[in-house]
């Protein structure tokens, strides 16, 4: 055997011996991989459709750190028309402080009246298409928002446990050179940009009944219906 095919052989035995001892990596077919995970990008907050759609990537992908970048200072969320849950809510209304705990809470943990989620779904129906804001004394040029009339969000959490909510959502968006910028980002080297979009209100269009939770035997009925809203759930990874 001539020695240039040996060292050939040689080479190759090493390689697979290698991905044999760390079984995670073929040499051959790098993308072939037990621990291989792929996560598509986050999509970029340059216009109001991409922003929800860097909205819904956040919940999906559970990132507190983006999520923390797409609100105003003076960011508002509205509950559902006749969700109780709201109640406390009608003069002291919900800000980004408490978007930013809530979510921290659901996405990686800290609150001690609900599991962090394992997983997260967001479904949306429909293609994202902006239209003008015309609430009063909203420009269209730097006011826009996305009506989504069907939607469907599933939370499964990390004791087992399960909620989904369906519905509808509401957002209003502003250009970043009309936005009022949180503290926390302007620290951070955040400005003022026309090529960059922020939800400065979230206005919640599930209902009561399109929802249902779902937990493990035998604690509970699998598929026990539960009336939820977006902010009843929300308002349940709110409390420390």
């Amino acid at each position: 055997m001539p020695a240039r095919l040996r060292s050939h052989l040689a080479l190759a035995l090493v390689l697979a011996l290698a991905a044999g001892v760390c079984g995670c990596f073929n040499p051959f077919r790098p993308l072939v991989s037990g621990k291989t995970s792929l996560v598509k990008a986050p999509p970029s907050p340059t216009s109001a459709k991409e922003l929800v759609k860097l909205f819904k990537w956040c919940w999906e992908n559970r990132d507190i750190s983006r999520y923390k970048e797409i609100f105003t200072d003076d960011y508002r969320f509205a509950f559902s028309i006749g969700d109780s849950a709201g109640n406390n809510y009608s003069g002291n209304p919900w800000t980004r402080e408490d978007e930013i705990t809530s979510a921290t809470n659901l996405f990686v943990g800290g609150s001690a009246s609900e599991p962090a989620a394992s997983t997260i779904s967001l479904i949306f129906d429909g293609n994202l298409t902006p239209h003008d804001d015309f609430r009063p004394g909203k420009n269209p040029t730097w006011h826009q928002q996305i009506q989504i009339s069907n939607l469907t969000l599933t939370i499964s959490k990390s004791d087992g446990s399960a909620v989904r909510v369906t519905g509808g959502a509401l957002f209003y968006m502003v250009r970043g050179d009309s936005a009022v910028i949180p503290p926390e980002l302007i620290g951070r080297g955040f400005k003022p940009d026309a090529g960059r979009w922020y939800i400065e209100r979230w206005q919640d269009q599930t209902t009561a009944g399109g929802g249902a939770a779902v937990a493990p035997a035998p604690q509970a009925r699998i598929g026990a219906p539960l009336k939820l809203t977006w902010g009843m759930v929300k308002l349940s990874w709110l409390a420390p």
